[in-house]
């Protein structure tokens, strides 16, 4: 269970702040005061560690790599989007070198190097028509888009704005109110203030005439038994006398 304080402040009410030195007082009260209040709790320790992918081991095969900062193994393939013609020669094993195709050896191979080529084509010419079919779209839409989007952002911003002054308001709203209460008790408080010290006062008054009241009642008891010293008579016969006589 989280410890509970008792703030006590009437910063409108005392003025003893304004006394020499009183200011270095407090602020070393409030650091010793700090001192024993709880840490916050570091934000870190409010979000458990989440081991991800830990069902999937080609998933944390790759987060790993990307957190060490590792090439991609293996490399894209980037030829697939290299627009090239087929080759017309053939390498020779033998001798290392590019031997030409002849017509009887170009028809089988050759038909299927420039079908790959031809694929290869289309898909580079359909990624170019989507390429201008995404710079059309966003030509005509885009502007639309972000306009909307630099909308929504203005609303939330004016919206927070409005959050913002809100609260401010309350603060100041709470202040003002804290002053108009502790300046309605100040008089009471004074009052009860200089009544306390009055009857501090009056209390010190009966004790130093009780101080006073008791010495003089040790005095008379030394002179009484002073006088019946002198006298000779028991301090029995002496009281027993005395309340004869009254």
């Amino acid at each position: 269970m989280a410890a509970q304080f008792d703030l006590d402040a009437l910063p409108y009410v005392d003025k003893q702040i304004d006394e020499p030195g009183m200011r270095t007082q407090v602020d070393k009260l409030i650091a010793a005061e700090l001192k024993r209040m709880p840490k916050p709790r570091d934000p870190s320790a409010l979000f458990p560690d989440i081991d991800l992918f830990k069902d999937r081991a080609l998933l944390q095969q790759e987060l790993e790599r990307v957190r060490k900062g590792k090439p991609m193994e293996p490399t894209l393939d980037l030829s697939r989007y290299q627009l090239e013609p087929p080759s017309t020669s053939t390498p020779d094993n033998d001798n290392n070198t590019n031997t030409p195709l002849t017509a009887s050896e170009e028809l089988p191979e050759g038909k299927i190097l420039w079908l790959k080529a031809l694929g290869n084509a289309d898909a580079q010419l359909e990624q170019q028509n989507q390429r201008i079919l995404n710079l059309e779209l966003i030509q005509k839409f885009g502007a639309n888009a972000w306009n909307v989007h630099n909308y929504q952002l203005e609303y939330d911003l004016t919206n927070l704005r409005k959050v913002v002054d809100d609260k401010k308001g309350e603060v100041l709203e709470l202040n003002k109110q804290r002053k108009r209460d502790q300046l309605e008790v100040a008089e009471s408080l004074q009052r009860l203030e200089a009544k306390w010290a009055e009857m501090i006062s009056a209390t010190l008054q009966v004790e130093v005439a009780s101080a006073s009241l008791e010495s003089e009642l040790e005095q008379l008891k030394a002179y009484e038994a002073k006088l019946v010293k002198e006298l000779g008579i028991p301090l029995e016969s002496a009281d027993s006398t005395t309340s004869m006589a009254s």
